[in-house]
């Protein structure tokens, strides 16, 4: 038997590639738990002001003579270790690192007049913030209202908000003595018509109060995720030309418009470029919660006892050794390094194409993680009993920004329903192909039966499932259309088979990734429990879909009622191992602060003093 280092180091670089361990240091000096320690009793004034200050204090000890967005290496464990310290800080350092700069990076290409304003976000003179997403209209970046009216004799633009529905709602610009500036989307009038969406750099505040035009009023912060909530408005701002992000549009001096876009739709369309900045970012942060309130609930039940009526009232017993524990946590396990492994996979050195295949598994990963965030989270706190609830113990903390990204970047949903609108028009997808491990069973099963926790077979299985649910969708939508139905019509009665097929694909690129990952590892004991803990969710998965898999003839009556037996065998093989398993997914437990992490938790609530037993 391997050592238990080893053992935890082929664990872990399932986790995280090898130059995460070079930036470890780096990591370690910024964030120190004094500095970092977890706001307790603040007024939401003083939180919010010291979001900011912990903005400026990790920006003074990283090198931003280049924009961390270009600095992938280094901007994706500052990004896990943000989420870990401060999941509110976290919020705001993404708006400014990554979809701000990210905004001038992407349609400011090539230019040489905005590099005054990406020194300033460089050194957080001032904070930046994403002003998309507007009160009405359902809330939807497709719809927005501000419009931003070209003035020739001046080559400035008028930005105006036309009514309450066209409010932008809701940037975290609240805090006073902060300088802001916004990236607005609006809706760009020429010669009176519209030319579609386009993003505009606008100042918004100094350190005294909003700039004239701008109408900032602060918004009752989410209790679960403390921002500086407003509400945004524009009285008729001038900006400069210089602060159009034009992309591949241009006035010229006699005001003709021309764009290499043939029409205002397409141009609007082309705003949601930034969103996958907002995937990346939510995959990672995402993530990194999941481990860490996996990990820390794992630990706290190898020392939290009991001694109730179903331990006959013996001697106390750790809660671990119960089985509907283990595969609440050791299930949480297994969604941890499924999420890690995802996040890994669209976090790497390069950015991920911009192919219509791969875009949709970055923002297909970003759902299923955010989904596996929240399950975990919540379970998590629940198995913690009463200590699940303390703030200091982070659940409620990493359950919040699960919530809060749920919304960003587009809702889960959608995302699902976006990947099955792209998956059934055949962008840059091929169904998964017959797999004879998913044939329907054979008699001479009854002497060689199938072994469950194959992972050859989960391939098999969720790939039959996605490619059955796919050929549903799509024949189904054929049929609705020679009907002659509206495209929306077409789709209304079809979004519930939609979001299922899309959940289908998803968990078929999980299977592809813990097959290929754990396939990676040299030890052939490290591989086995990997994928051990892996398949809890796998397994899980395609348990809670057994009555369709039954329906199609890919699994017989005795193999769908041998799986919760089945689940609680690989729980009795983890146990061993379920210490090891949780410090592998590289928690910085210092970091996250929560006392149930260590042995001796109940000395953080208390500082009475006791005698000894006698």
């Amino acid at each position: 038997m391997e050592s238990g280092d080893s053992l935890r180091d082929a664990l872990s670089s399932l986790v995280h590639g090898d130059s995460y361990r070079e930036t470890l240091p780096h990591l370690e000096g910024i964030f120190s738990p004094d500095l970092f320690a977890r706001p307790s009793g603040l007024a939401d004034q003083d939180r919010y002001a010291l979001t900011y200050q912990r903005l400026r204090h990790i920006n003074d000890h990283v090198e931003t003579g280049t924009p961390l967005l270009q600095q992938r290496g280094l901007l994706f464990p500052l990004l896990e270790w943000v989420a870990l310290a401060d999941p509110s800080l976290f919020y705001a350092f993404f708006l400014h690192h990554c979809t701000t700069v990210g905004s001038i990076l992407e349609f400011g290409a090539d230019r040489d007049d905005l590099g005054d304003v990406l020194a300033q976000l460089a050194s957080t003179d001032v904070v930046g913030a994403l002003l998309m997403t507007e009160l009405g209209h359902g809330n939807s970046n497709a719809a927005v209202r501000t419009e931003a009216v070209y003035d020739p004799a001046t080559r400035e633009f008028v930005l105006t908000t036309p009514g309450p529905e066209a409010v932008k709602y809701p940037p975290s610009v609240g805090c006073p003595g902060v300088a802001r500036v916004g990236i607005v989307t609006a809706k760009l009038v020429v010669a009176e018509q519209d030319r579609g969406l386009f993003c505009f750099v606008v100042p918004l505040r100094d350190a005294a109060g909003p700039y004239p035009g701008v109408v900032i009023e602060p918004q009752d912060s989410a209790a679960i995720l403390p921002l500086d909530w407003a509400t945004v408005s524009f009285q008729g701002v001038r900006l400069p030309h210089r602060y159009w992000l034009r992309d591949s549009a241009s006035i010229d001096a006699d005001g003709a418009f021309t764009d290499a876009l043939s029409n205002p739709a397409m141009r609007s369309r082309q705003a949601s470029r930034l969103i996958r900045y907002v995937w990346e970012v939510a995959a990672v942060g995402l993530a990194a919660v999941t481990r860490a309130s996996a990990a820390v609930a794992v630990r706290h039940a190898h020392t939290r006892y009991t001694n109730g009526t179903f331990a006959g009232f013996a001697d106390p017993m750790p809660v671990i050794r119960y089985r509907n524990q283990q595969r609440t946590l050791f299930g949480a396990l297994s969604a941890a390094y499924l999420a890690a492994m995802a996040a890994k996979s669209v976090s790497g050195p390069e950015p991920v194409g911009r192919g219509a295949g791969e875009i949709r598994t970055l923002f297909t990963l970003k759902a299923v993680i955010d989904q596996l965030a929240e399950r975990v989270t919540s379970a998590s706190r629940a198995a913690s009993g009463v200590l699940g609830f303390s703030p200091q113990n982070r659940f409620l903390d990493y359950q919040g920004l699960a919530h809060a990204f749920n919304a960003a970047g587009l809702s889960t949903q959608v995302l699902y329903l976006n990947a099955a609108w792209t998956l059934a028009l055949g962008l840059d997808y091929t169904p998964p192909a017959d797999a004879p491990a998913a044939d329907e069973p054979s008699a001479t099963q009854e002497q060689d039966p199938r072994d469950l926790r194959d992972p050859a077979l989960w391939q098999a299985l969720t790939g039959a499932r996605e490619r059955r649910l796919h050929e549903r969708l799509v024949a189904e939508l054929g049929a609705a259309r020679a009907e002659g139905l509206g495209e929306f019509d077409v789709w209304n009665d079809r979004f519930e088979l939609a979001e299922q097929m899309a959940e289908a694909h998803a968990l078929r690129l999980l299977v592809d990734l813990v097959i290929a990952e754990t396939g990676a590892l040299p030890d052939a004991k490290a591989r086995r429990l990997a994928r051990d803990v892996c398949s809890l969710h796998l397994l899980g998965e395609i348990s809670a879909h057994s009555g369709w898999y039954l329906a199609e003839g890919l699994l017989t009556a005795d193999e769908a009622s041998a799986l919760p037996t089945l689940l609680n065998e690989v729980c009795a093989d983890l146990a061993p191992h379920a210490l090891e398993l949780a410090d592998a997914l590289d928690v910085p437990y210092d970091l996250v602060g929560a006392p149930i992490a260590h042995a001796d938790y109940a000395t953080a609530f208390t500082k009475a003093e006791f005698a000894d037993p006698v």
